[in-house]
């Protein structure tokens, strides 16, 4: 299995379902094998621009491991969701559990 990264930005206009979509899809990964490494709620951001006349965005990190037919379908999922205003896989090569900077600058405000 392979490590990955995903970053969800969600339109707060839509923020009920924001949660139940995340939980979706840690279920879809875990259930196929992989783990959850880390899970961050960074909570709601300006954006530097506007993105479909949205200005804020609800920030999401997920760290973990799965296969590429998983990842696939992560994939297709949001692709389709409209409540998704930008998303991004990174590849990672190990694993990371530790808290991101925005989380530990979070911490220590």
């Amino acid at each position: 299995m392979k490590n990955y990264e995903l970053l969800l930005m969600f339109n707060i206009n839509q923020d009920e379902s924001t949660l139940k979509t995340v939980d979706k899809y840690k279920d879809i990964i875990t259930s196929k094998g992989g783990t959850i490494d880390r899970y961050e709620d960074w909570g709601t951001m300006k954006l530097a621009y506007n993105i479909n006349k949205v200005n804020k965005a609800r920030y999401i990190l997920l760290n973990f491991q799965t296969n590429n037919e998983v990842l696939d379908e992560l994939a297709g999922l949001i692709k389709y969701n409209d409540s998704i205003i930008r998303h991004m896989f990174i590849a990672q090569d190990k694993k990371i559990t530790e808290p991101s900077i925005m989380m530990a600058n979070r911490e220590r405000a």
